[in-house]
């Protein structure tokens, strides 16, 4: 807690201009006293309530000052069964970056909403905005529903119709999915939010490294099952082919003005935040 204290959140002026410098959105209303609403929360000062948006809209809203500049987070996680690979799990992985991450956004005073993909649908959570809810955040995001089979692009668009739109969209996934449906997952994502990024989670080097025998695999949202012998050059061809469907995948995100970010699994998860997530400037110290 105390190291992720000293993170935040990409600014609200970086998020509306895409905080990996790849993405330009529509400039959010400038003005001398505030440069956006956002949700009342208790401790808000009743004197920045907009009353006149209150009698048109029936919501009660604040003006959020330069310096507050709030970012409303979306948290998106793939809850398919291919996620439970690898030791620690992807998705156990994903969790606990989660986590982490939605942590950084309350404890600066960010909007956080956790939302659980699979089967084509999505679960959402309660939108939190206050430091003292990181208990139920982390709650939350361990108590997730999970589902089989992955299609990212429907629970994508199922997210899109029942959730209020936000800042900052971040699916960590682990993109196990044929390309053409990959890449309208990303259409999808690029589509949710003033920014998006994708954070790709992948086996690290090591665990590759050790493969060799004889492997029975299964299809954990099917359960086919194949028996491959894994040899040097089996190996090198899987490794390959692994990094060509990352590149296609980075350079899709690119196109759609996605933030791509990698995540080795052999890299603790606050190893990637003040590493390559800072890289990225999705979070900032």
């Amino acid at each position: 807690m105390r190291q992720l204290e000293t993170l935040s959140l990409a600014g609200v002026e970086a998020v509306v201009a895409g905080f990996g410098g790849q993405r330009a959105g529509a400039q959010r209303t400038r003005g001398l006293e505030f440069v956006d609403y956002r949700r009342y929360t208790p401790g808000d000062d009743l004197r920045s309530i907009d009353w006149n948006v209150y009698a048109r809209l029936r919501e009660v809203v604040v003006k959020a000052a330069p310096a507050e500049g709030h970012v409303d987070l979306a948290l998106l996680l793939d809850g398919s069964r291919s996620m439970d690979d690898g030791t620690p799990s992807r998705f156990r992985y994903a969790q606990e970056l989660g986590a982490m991450l939605g942590t950084v956004a309350l404890l600066g005073s960010d909007v956080v909403a956790v939302h659980m993909l699979a089967d084509g649908t999505s679960f959402t959570g309660a939108r939190l905005a206050a430091p003292h809810l990181v208990g139920e955040l982390i709650e939350e995001v361990g108590e997730l529903p999970r589902g089989t089979k992955t299609d990212l692009a429907a629970s994508l668009r199922d997210y899109r119709r029942g959730a209020e739109p936000a800042d900052l969209a971040v699916l960590l996934s682990d993109g196990l999915a044929e390309p053409d449906a990959l890449a309208e997952a990303i259409d999808e994502l690029a589509g949710s939010a003033r920014a998006a990024a994708f954070v790709h989670l992948v086996e690290g080097e090591e665990a590759l490294a050790a493969l060799e025998g004889a492997y029975e695999l299964e299809d954990r949202e099917t359960g086919e099952r194949l028996v491959v012998e894994v040899t040097p050059r089996v190996r090198a061809t899987y490794e390959g082919r692994v990094a060509a469907a990352s590149t296609a995948l980075k350079d899709r995100c690119g196109d759609r003005g996605v933030t791509y970010l990698r995540a080795a699994m052999d890299v603790a998860p606050l190893d990637f935040l003040f590493g390559a997530a800072r890289d990225a400037r999705l979070v900032s110290l």
